[in-house]
């Protein structure tokens, strides 16, 4: 597995680290001239996303959701740029394959260079972060298939089995919404002060990369509130069929209450018992039995309880 690795194209080089160790810390002091904070913020990641401008470079740092198939969860990828004029230094924390895909694509394919690398470092920035949020459209393409399988198996009568399965796709869609929505707020602080971070040329483009992660996040969004309506169908259906299984129960327990009661009277040990040495006795109770069932089940018709 690379940690450094290093492409030149156009008088423009890409530095990238992958999983930096202390090794490459060191060798980051050693051979740069970074500010001692940006390096500070390098040694490890930083969960939340900014930008900071220094005198000769500007540091920025993004996050992008990544699908953990293993543990069916959602997992932040933190990438953190540092910007200068003939070069551009990113630190990988993990495992991220549309980056390392591409990254792997610029060493071996001039074509592609020649397009990333056409400008300055700023405009390789902002085609790197727009390949970045790009590749997270087929996540989401993922969480609404579901979404519709989810829509269609609701009304088949499977409520209990989707009951944790609508939960973790929820889940899945939160975390992607959590780790997505704070780079809105440093994109829009680029897009509105260009000139502090990068210069009023670069503007058109972080716009561009603005648009584009909003689009993520109003599309996560709908999935999000889409999940929670199927939560709340799945779970009144739920409770519509314990409501039915529960009213039939009741009944059950209505009509064999008198029954028992029967029962109980005429096998108390008592004198006198009517009925009892009768010689049809034991055929007039269970006819009384049945018509005491029978009565109740009409009660039950007339009131539309069956």
């Amino acid at each position: 597995m690379w940690y450094m690795q290093k492409i030149s194209h156009n008088n423009i080089t890409l530095t990238a680290f992958k999983k930096p160790r202390e090794k490459e810390i060191d060798f980051l002091k050693s051979n740069y001239n970074f500010h001692p904070l940006v390096v500070d913020e390098l040694a490890h990641p930083t969960f939340h996303p900014k930008v900071e401008n220094y005198q000769s470079h500007t540091l920025l740092i993004v996050r992008f959701p990544q699908f953990d198939r293993s543990g069916k969860e959602v997992k932040a990828s933190e990438i953190d740029f540092i910007i200068t004029k003939d070069e551009l230094v990113f630190f990988q924390y993990n495992d991220f394959d549309a980056l390392e895909t591409l990254v792997k694509e610029l060493s071996v394919e001039e074509p592609l260079r020649d397009e990333f690398f056409k400008s300055n470092t700023n405009f390789l920035l902002y085609k790197i972060l727009t390949h970045l949020f790009r590749s997270l459209f087929p996540q989401l393409d993922h969480i609404i298939k579901k979404v519709d399988e989810l829509e269609h198996k609701i009304f088949k009568g499977k409520q209990e089995e989707l009951v944790s399965e609508i939960s973790l796709y929820r889940r899945e869609a939160i975390d992607f919404k959590r780790i997505v929505g704070p780079n809105v707020k440093i994109l829009e602080e680029i897009k509105e002060n260009p000139s502090e971070f990068f210069g009023e040329d670069i503007a058109p483009y972080f716009h561009e990369l603005h648009t584009v992660n909003s689009r993520l996040i109003s599309l996560i969004e709908s999935q999000t509130e889409t999940l929670l309506v199927l939560h709340e169908t799945n779970a009144s259906i739920l409770s519509n069929k314990m409501s039915n299984i529960m009213k039939v129960l009741t009944m059950f327990s209505v009509i064999v209450f008198p029954l028992t009661l029967f029962a109980s009277i005429w096998g108390m040990n008592v004198e006198n018992m009517p009925l009892v040495g009768h010689q049809q006795d034991f055929w007039i109770l269970i006819g009384m039995m049945g018509v005491g069932t029978f009565v109740m089940l009409m009660i039950f018709k007339v009131k539309k309880w069956i």
